[in-house]
């Protein structure tokens, strides 16, 4: 049985791979004689793939590049032209006619269209085949280098204080082609074995080698392979910064493009023409090149762009690639070569420092069509270590890196340590660490949060205190932290404690334990800023009266398993006493209303998350989601339990949402959401939704911001949100705003809940709580972010549940750091 289950596995690879060519095969003789006919030509129409019947007239023609036709010829004969069945095996024996000659007039007509027309339509006809994608498997070993050199020096850097006080920088200046000087002071490298399969489609990824110089307390190996910094010129758009370009190979790309064939030479001994490229109009997001076209398959060889000087894009005053390519294989054309060179600066015309960032990437040791089992591909990661591939000697790297380290390279990592031990420079990084985070590193220790250290709120009229927390240099897996903060309102201090243990740091395991005892905003949205947040306090377009004091207590761990799943487990107990409006009242057993001054609720929760090739840029213990191309789904359940140290209710939760970010070409980029939910049992109203509002005029993106807090409250909901960036597509064709680089943004959201009745025997509803009836709320936005490229302002209008005598429009404003 094992012996038929390899046979059956072999047979079906082998039609998976050949099924990729077309192969025709035969005999070829005289029509009248019988006679064979050596050397008669044999050639796929419109193309100069072919061959010639040997002496005894045989043929074999295979190829990826088959047309749908072949054709015979011979001196003296008639040409003999067939249909072909592409990607199939076929047999064609021919039989040749002699052929007696009749001289027509000859017309000399001037050609339909430019040859660099009729050079790209041919390129594009092939694409499918020189895609790289049509094979049924590839390999090969992966080398990547990644620099991240301090431009915009300037002439007068070295007399400047700063560099005086660090002069130890002087001696790794170096010069760009361009005469421009900078000074590395980031060098990555990562060595990989890659592989990919079709049908289905599985990759990956085994990292031998890796190594950061001058990065300290982020993850960034991950980021370094294949996976995370690759894409293919045959693609009809190419993601850059999230920006979409349309590549001079798109099928359609001669909308966007003008192109020029300028020269014919060798190279590689392969005869190829020059192509170059130029934007048709200002204001799409496109490239500037030449490419050299191979003339017999009409693969690209290389590719040489620069995207248009015009690009809406933040930040990257220029932006350089260049792709080469070669035949591994008899008509198997792969990536050979990888160059990129990106220039990060303010503006252009600054004199504050930017970044060259430079990408150098070669492939090697190609595997084609190697079939590997299913279990080959299965891991639980989506890019794999080597067991000590963080730590190789420089003797390794030397053996193995497909291209030597310059001076300046082999000397970045002298440089950083002995930065790192400069006075001067450790506050100038501690300075901008502050900047980021909020806290300030001292030694094991880190000190905050500037974000919170002020704020105002009715409660507490004024507030003010400090937080701590254990570094890195204190432990990379274990973290302390506390705050202390007092009103002088209220006159009660307020305070906290958490710990944080990654119990699997190999496959992230994060548990996390925490007591809180502070006042809190129900219905805000968890990406807000706090109560106690000194931005919040500023910005606030009504009072905060519905507050609440939270004293809760938890444990949870986060713990991710295999390439695509996160899973949540914890527990929380947590009381709540009414501060404000939002009093908690119930008719007792005598049927007396009764004001209750706390409730509480011990829960249970857990969590399915769900995103496919989902990356993250990681610390030791937070992390951000770098996004996936795919949906991410999550389903959550919530479970009440009563009389555990004096929780007062039985309820069950559960919700399901589902988020997806993606590019959506020229039209920009599309954010869209649903989400649903429902609660079993009967709970007081703060334990059931608590639809997500503003009091701000800070625009929040994940909750509304014309809606008010505890204005809806639902035991059953749905909900959806549109949101799309339209990036430069509209603006940057008027020509005022095309200078100045706004874009538009336009969101449309809604939801709509009911609550039952059941649950006013736990408590009543507030007064100010209203009902959706039949009409769902609808939030409508139009705004124009990038103003001086961090700034965002929308016009919100609140279509439904209008409020007499206020105004359903409000201006919402937020700033972001995007490209």
């Amino acid at each position: 049985m094992r012996l038929i289950g390899l046979l059956l596995t072999f047979l079906c690879v082998s039609q998976i791979l050949l099924a990729q060519q077309t192969r025709i095969s035969g005999r070829v003789t005289d029509a009248s004689t019988g006679e064979l006919l050596p050397f008669v030509r044999v050639v796929f129409q419109d193309s100069k793939i072919g061959t010639e019947t040997d002496t005894l007239g045989n043929y074999v023609l295979e190829s990826y590049y088959a047309t749908d036709s072949i054709q015979f010829f011979m001196a003296g004969y008639r040409i003999v032209t067939l249909a072909v069945q592409k990607d199939q095996v076929q047999i064609m024996n021919v039989k040749m006619v002699e052929r007696i000659d009749e001289i027509d007039e000859v017309f000399i007509r001037p050609p339909d269209e430019f040859p660099s027309t009729t050079l790209h339509k041919k390129v594009i006809a092939n694409k499918p085949i020189n895609n790289r994608e049509k094979l049924g498997s590839y390999g090969y070993e992966l080398y990547n280098k990644i620099q991240i050199d301090l431009n915009n020096i300037g002439d007068k850097f070295t007399e400047r204080d700063l560099v005086k006080r660090l002069d130890l920088v002087l001696d790794y200046l170096d010069s760009a082609d361009g005469g421009e000087t900078y000074l590395p002071v980031i060098l990555s490298e990562n060595i990989s074995q890659f592989n990919f399969k079709n049908n289905p489609k599985k990759r990956k990824e085994v990292v031998s080698a890796t190594r950061i110089t001058g990065v300290e307390n982020l993850q960034l190996n991950q980021f370094l392979g294949e996976m995370y910094l690759d894409f293919n010129i045959y693609d009809n758009y190419i993601v850059l910064f999230n920006k979409a370009f349309v590549s001079p190979v798109a099928n359609f790309a001669r909308t966007y493009y003008r192109f020029y064939l300028e020269d014919s030479t060798f190279i590689d001994n392969q005869w190829c023409y020059k192509l170059r490229f130029t934007p048709k109009r200002t204001g799409d997001m496109t490239f500037e090149g030449e490419m050299w076209i191979h003339d017999t398959t009409y693969a690209v060889k290389n590719i040489k762009a620069s995207i248009s000087p015009w690009a809406n894009i933040n930040y990257v005053q220029a932006l350089y690639l260049e792709h080469h390519f070669d035949q591994v294989e008899k008509e198997v054309w792969m990536l050979t070569e990888e160059k990129m060179i990106i220039d990060l600066k303010i503006t252009k015309k600054t004199e504050v420092y930017g970044f060259y960032g430079r990408k150098y990437t070669s492939r090697r040791n190609f595997e084609i069509n190697t079939a590997h089992t299913d279990d080959f591909y299965k891991s639980d990661n989506t890019v794999e270590f080597e067991e000590g591939a963080k730590t190789r000697d420089d003797a390794y790297w030397a053996a193995h890196r497909h291209v030597p380290l310059s001076d300046q390279e082999e000397g970045i990592d002298q440089m950083t340590d002995s930065l790192n031990n400069d006075p001067f420079f450790k506050f100038l990084k501690n300075a901008t660490y502050m900047a980021s985070t909020g806290y300030y590193p001292l030694g094991k220790i880190e000190i905050g949060s500037i974000h919170s250290l002020i704020a105002v709120n009715p409660v507490e009229k004024f507030r003010t205190g400090l937080a701590i927390r254990t570094s890195n240099a204190f432990s990379r897996r274990f973290e302390i932290g506390g705050k202390l903060y007092y009103g002088f309102g209220d006159e009660r201090f307020k305070y906290g404690a958490i710990i944080r243990y990654n119990i699997t740091p190999k496959k992230r395991g994060l548990w996390t334990n925490y007591y809180n005892y502070d006042i809190e905003q129900l219905g805000l949205s968890p990406t807000a800023a706090s109560v106690g947040s000194t931005f919040s306090s500023l910005l606030r377009t009504g009072p905060l009266d519905k507050l609440t004091f939270v004293s809760k207590v938890g444990s949870n761990l986060e713990k991710d398993v295999g390439k695509d799943v996160i899973l949540f487990g914890g527990v929380e107990w947590k009381e709540y006493t009414a501060l404000g409006l939002a009093n908690y009242e119930r008719y007792n057993t005598d049927g007396l209303l009764e004001r209750v001054s706390k409730i509480q609720t011990a829960e249970i929760t857990a969590r399915f998350r769900w995103a496919k090739d989902e990356e993250f840029l990681a610390g030791s213990f937070d992390r951000t989601s770098i996004r996936s191309k795919y949906p991410v789904f999550s389903l959550q359940g919530i479970f009440g339990v009563k009389g555990v140290f004096g929780s007062d209710y039985n309820y069950q939760k559960v919700e399901f949402s589902m988020e997806h970010i993606r590019t959506v070409g020229v039209l920009g980029r599309l954010r869209y959401q649903i989400v649903g939910g429902y609660i079993f049992g009967t709970v007081a109203y703060p334990f059931l939704k608590v639809h997500e509002g503003s009091q701000s005029y800070w625009l929040y993106t994940n909750s509304f911001n014309r809606l008010s807090f505890f204005e809806f409250i639902s035991d059953r909901y749905v909900g959806a949100l549109v949101e799309q960036h339209w990036e430069g597509l509209l603006f940057d064709r008027i020509p005022l705003i095309k200078k100045l680089q706004w874009r538009l943004v336009t969101t449309g959201r809604m939801t709509y809940g009911a609550i039952s009745n059941r649950h006013q025997e736990a408590m009543l509803l507030p007064e100010f709580t209203k009902k959706f009836g039949d009409t769902p709320y609808v939030e409508l936005a139009v705004g124009i972010e990038n103003i001086f490229k961090v700034g965002r302002i929308d016009l919100v209008w609140r279509a439904t549940h209008l409020t007499p005598n206020i105004s359903p429009l409000g201006v919402r404003a937020r700033w972001a750091f995007n490209f």
